[in-house]
């Protein structure tokens, strides 16, 4: 429960693309540092107004790559990212997180493996795409034949397409497996790509056309998607999806920015609430302020909670609510949780007198 902060070595760095670069990790301690396909580290910067989080999704994966991997791309005016492609060099010391992450390959075996992704959201699916075509992939008790794999990845053109050239290799590699399609908004005439914006339509024309104009109840059923991408991208392509009657609970997500700011309590100080913290071998009490988040209370007293973007968005907080109530307060709605449900402690609001969270 209590995090456990990690001390990693840069042993490479290597330019992706002109301002995206993959960063290759050593653990300091010489320990193994674990993680999953699809999961992300938070690096922990140390600025004149306090700790800062950023988070990274692994590019490598675990059993096929050596050492953990994460890339990174620069965003204008960012602060970390143009720090750590300008500056941070091999021999470096970096403070991170354990992996987090629920970006995850399915447990059960889909018959499609279904990716959309933009810029740097490619990297969560690069490592899933090594894992299933050079590792365990996705797991599964019985021996039936491995998931079709499909790509569509966005961006401006073929130089600032991150992992173009692995992706095209594996298409050679894994014919009949693994297609891509790239959609580039300043290039025309590229292989395998088209000269489009991903919008609502040509979604669904391309996945109607990719099952054969028929949409069955097992395609629906056995097709697993995963988005990486822009919100309004990701958005878009939810509602396609959802349209053309996918589950829900077959399309996953992952974001670390929130869309607009979070709506802000205020404290009163004349009125706590307790807090029981429980972790494998751990029991921590502490009291939090009516209007305060659960996670700032345990930072306030130097309890170093989990988290990474203190925004509700990537999850790295959760904690599974066993006594009480919390109110959990999102950009559009505020949901009231109970014993059995998920609570993201970085947006979330003791409600009862007392509360009782599990870290699992």
């Amino acid at each position: 429960m209590i995090e456990h902060k990690r001390r990693l070595r840069i042993v490479a760095k290597k330019w992706e693309t002109a301002d995206t670069a993959t960063f290759i990790l050593e653990p300091a301690d010489g320990l193994l540092f674990h993680y999953k396909p699809g999961q992300y580290l938070s690096l922990i910067f140390e600025t004149v107004s306090g700790e800062k989080r950023r988070a990274y999704s692994f590019s490598s994966c675990p059993g096929v790559d050596p050492l953990p991997a994460i890339t990174v791309k620069r965003v204008p005016n960012g602060e970390f990212s143009n720090w750590l492609l300008s500056h941070a060099e091999p021999g470096d010391l970096l403070t991170a997180t354990d992996a987090n992450g629920r970006f995850l390959l399915p447990e059960i075996q889909p018959d499609t493996l279904f990716y959309l992704a933009a810029g740097s959201g490619i990297t969560p699916v690069i490592s899933h795409l090594r894992s299933l075509f050079f590792g365990d992939g996705v797991t599964s008790s019985h021996p039936v034949a491995k998931p079709q794999v499909v790509l569509y990845y966005a961006n401006r053109d073929s130089r600032n397409t991150i992992f173009k050239g692995q992706i095209d290799r594996w298409m050679d590699e894994f014919p009949g497996r693994f297609e891509c399609t790239y959609f580039f908004s300043r290039e025309k005439n590229a292989a395998h790509a088209l000269h489009r914006h991903l919008n609502n339509e040509l979604l669904e024309q391309l996945l109607l056309r990719h099952f054969g104009g028929k949409l069955t109840t097992r395609v629906r059923r056995n097709t697993q998607f995963y988005l990486c991408a822009p919100k309004t991208m990701m958005r878009m392509a939810e509602m396609t999806l959802r349209t053309l009657d996918f589950p829900e609970k077959n399309i996953l997500k992952e974001t670390f920015v929130p869309e607009t700011r979070l709506p802000v309590r205020v404290t009163d100080r004349s009125k706590t609430h307790d807090i029981v913290a429980i972790g494998k071998n751990e029991r921590i009490e502490f009291q939090t302020f009516e209007g305060e988040t659960i996670l700032n209370a345990a930072l306030r007293q130097g309890i170093a909670l989990p988290y990474t973007c203190k925004s509700g968005v990537c999850f790295t907080c959760l904690a599974k609510c066993t006594k009480g109530e919390v109110e959990v307060v999102f950009v559009d709605v505020t949901r009231r949780e109970g014993p059995g449900n998920m609570v993201n402690t970085c947006i979330g609001y003791a409600v009862t007198e007392k509360v009782e969270l599990c870290y699992e």
